[in-house]
């Protein structure tokens, strides 16, 4: 459609100028043309913003052993920084034992806030994750092989890179495999971080906690 657009502008130009008594033959053709012109695809950034959306309330929830911090704007003898135990509840102050694994940092803020509401006239609070207890593990070709602290929404390219890249005379990224623990069951995905690479796939595939990015090795034929 953009590819039209220049020949499109003088055309309209033209009709006006060399038709414009006959309004009655040149507005419907003018209409068309405004027509096509505000017709458009979603954009990128439309369509990643929506799978990042996604990607948020999958892989960034609160977890046993994650460190959070805590911040009142004003009330500033109410902040605190804890660990988050395995039984997922945090003791705070005034309010007590409340619930934070299973939620996301922004969802514990809102309910947070909503507690406080009266004991603290509104004051605005802030939920950070400090460190998180939970990581992804890149093997193969790679420079840096291991474990990868999982501290916000991360896809298996940004986890290679994060493992120093991959060895460009050894990966073959085409073949990445992401294994993962789902139910009790393993399950194996395969991944084209070559296409992705080359700008030729732009659905990002987004980790969760505990999965295992492996970057094969190509084979060598003599």
């Amino acid at each position: 459609m953009k590819a039209i657009l220049p020949h499109l502008l003088p055309l309209t130009s033209k009709l006006l100028t060399n038709y414009l008594p006959n309004r009655f033959l040149v507005l419907p053709i003018v209409a068309i043309i405004l027509a096509l012109t505000a017709c458009k695809s979603p954009s990128y950034s439309e369509s990643t913003h929506q799978k990042t959306v996604v990607a948020n309330s999958e892989t960034n929830l609160l977890r046993e052993g994650d460190l959070v911090s805590i911040s009142f704007q004003n009330s500033t003898n109410l902040n605190t920084a804890q660990k988050i135990p395995l039984d997922g509840l945090l003791n705070l102050e005034i309010v007590g034992v409340v619930k934070a694994a299973g939620k996301t940092p922004e969802e514990f803020q809102a309910e947070l806030t909503q507690l406080y509401a009266s004991l603290t006239k509104n004051d605005p609070i802030t939920v950070k994750l400090l460190v998180a207890a939970t990581g992804v593990y890149v093997s193969g070709a790679v420079f840096h092989p291991g474990r990868i602290p999982m501290e916000r929404p991360m896809t298996a390219f940004e986890a290679v890179m994060e493992a120093g890249g991959f060895d460009p005379g050894r990966a073959k990224l085409s073949a990445v495999t992401v294994v993962r623990i789902a139910n009790g069951h393993q399950k194996t995905f395969h991944v084209d971080l070559k296409r992705v690479l080359q700008g030729e796939d732009d659905s990002p595939f987004y980790l969760k906690p505990y999965d295992i990015v492996h970057v094969p090795t190509k084979t060598f034929n003599f």
